[in-house]
């Protein structure tokens, strides 16, 4: 995510969605997600992690906007531009929170109890 914001900073928009695809690969792996290739794999992670629906679809949504990036044959979005970027990173934010602070936050709750 960090290499993704420093190319949003500079304008580098198609670089920024590889780099945010990279991170659900990232987190894929992290989590042991399992599948023959990233859309089997959040797919996976799913069924590890508590997600609501409309996460699950903005992964895949992210997914396709990587893929558009990276490949010339891929034309799920029109454009790559600062708009699309900008909501990437706020589901990408959702999504990391998602799978990796609510945990936390919800035992840190439950320490508190009596």
């Amino acid at each position: 995510m960090q290499e993704a914001a420093v190319c949003f900073t500079n304008d580098c928009y198609v670089a920024a969605a590889i780099m945010i695809r990279k991170t659900l690969e990232e987190m894929c792996e992290d989590r042991s997600a399992t599948g023959a290739n990233l859309a089997e794999r959040l797919q996976s992670l799913g069924s590890l992690v508590i997600l609501p629906p409309a996460l699950l679809a903005g992964m895949n949504s992210l997914r396709l906007l990587g893929n558009d990036a990276a490949h010339i044959e891929s034309k799920t979005f029109s454009e790559i531009g600062r708009d699309e970027i900008q909501v990437s990173f706020d589901v990408a934010k959702e999504v990391l929170k998602a799978v990796y602070q609510y945990d936390a936050l919800i035992a840190q709750l439950d320490a508190l109890k009596k």
